[in-house]
């Protein structure tokens, strides 16, 4: 989800004791299209107008970083509401508040937690490009919980072509743990999966959360299957061996976003990426901002192209 607004908690209202099962679909979405959702301040009113006083309804917290389906913001006489246009996954609903909470729920999504993946034969300016931008929600004050970490898909140093050597941050930790797992580029980065180790670690992590990568990074995300049925940037010498996944749209872009899914092109389209990963998980005048304070000119993350 990326927006110009602050992200916020998506919330559901249902009757009590209903079972989301794996994949939650709300009568909704095939009659309308979408499953209702609130934000914060509109819980009370909502269930008040929809649902009868006698048979009072819980709220369902939903995670916007893990909907694999978009969120439109519709202008309607209550003012602006939220739209999810698809199945919410299970896992998405990491709340359930009852009717006496209503008054105290949290509004905006902060405190998020990314992770940026190191691996053998990275470029390592597909690393630090996102990374510095990201990493500026906190050390600029936007969002002092943020937290960013380098984690190696190796071992815990690596060598960077660029003669550098990395300390990292982690080896090979849980992602379900990580709202954002950021994937560079590099020579490095077509062989990856060739470990069977990595691969395994890698695919645990479930596809409808938020991944992002940076030039060949896409062709990791494209042989993980997260890319079928996508479109998708990279680097402009591997567009060929991109297209050749099944499933996937390639497209020539500097950044795009498709679901879940940011893919952004060659080297210096890392900074830009990372300044879209700054506008989805604070807003777009926190990405000007930051742009700015980087001397970033002529592209900012509000010209993101959608797949």
């Amino acid at each position: 989800m990326i927006a110009s607004r602050p992200m916020q908690w998506l919330y559901h209202l249902v009757p009590r004791g209903t079972d989301p099962g794996m994949t939650y679909a709300a009568p909704s979405l095939g009659a309308e299209g979408f499953v209702h959702a609130s934000y914060a301040a509109a819980v009370e009113e909502s269930a008040r107008l929809y649902f009868p006083r006698d048979e009072p309804p819980v709220a369902w917290r939903i995670d916007p970083r893990r909907l694999d389906a978009d969120v439109e913001v519709a202008s309607t006489p209550r003012g602006s509401m939220p739209h999810i246009l698809g199945a919410v996954a299970a896992d998405a609903i990491v709340g359930v508040h009852e009717a006496r909470t209503w008054g105290a729920l949290p509004d905006r999504v902060t405190g998020h937690r990314i992770a940026f993946l190191a691996f053998e034969g990275m470029t390592l300016l597909d690393l630090v490009g996102p990374l510095d931008a990201v990493s500026r929600l906190r050390t600029m004050g936007f969002d002092p919980e943020v937290v960013t970490e380098v984690v190696g898909a190796n071992g815990p140093t690596l060598r960077c072509p660029e003669g550098v050597t990395l300390t990292l941050d982690a080896v090979r930790p849980a992602l379900t743990g990580y709202d954002v797992v950021v994937i560079p580029g590099g020579r490095g980065a077509e062989r990856l999966l060739d470990d069977p180790d990595v691969r395994a670690w890698l695919a645990a992590r479930p596809g409808h959360h938020a991944w992002a990568s940076v030039c060949t990074g896409a062709l990791v995300l494209a042989g993980l299957g997260l890319l079928r049925g996508r479109s998708a940037a990279t680097h402009h010498s591997a567009r060929g061996a991109l297209s050749a996944h099944d499933g996937v749209r390639v497209v020539g872009e500097r950044v795009v976003r498709d679901g879940p899914v940011l893919t952004s092109g060659g080297v210096t389209a890392g900074i830009e990426l990372g300044l879209a990963l700054v506008e989805q998980l604070a807003d777009l005048s926190t990405a000007t901002l930051i742009a700015a304070q980087m001397e970033h000119e002529g592209r900012t993350s509000e010209r993101v192209a959608h797949g």
